[in-house]
């Protein structure tokens, strides 16, 4: 609850739309948990993560969407 108050007290009420403080509250949610994963040694490789995209990528075929 603490984190939601601290983020809430950095919203600039003239300037941020309600889109802007609920990515801002997402987005800072999301490095949190990435700082616990890492500190709980829940990391991967770059190497690790071209395997699993080459896997996911043979899953659908190679057919990809992006770019």
């Amino acid at each position: 609850m603490n984190f939601i108050k601290d983020t809430l007290k950095q919203v600039d009420l003239k300037e941020d739309t309600l889109y802007d403080i609920i990515y801002k509250l997402f987005f800072l949610a999301k490095i949190k948990d990435s700082e616990a994963d890492i500190e709980n040694g829940k990391v991967c490789t770059l190497e690790e993560l071209e395997i699993y995209i080459k896997r996911l990528e043979e899953m659908n075929d190679g057919s990809s969407d992006i770019g």
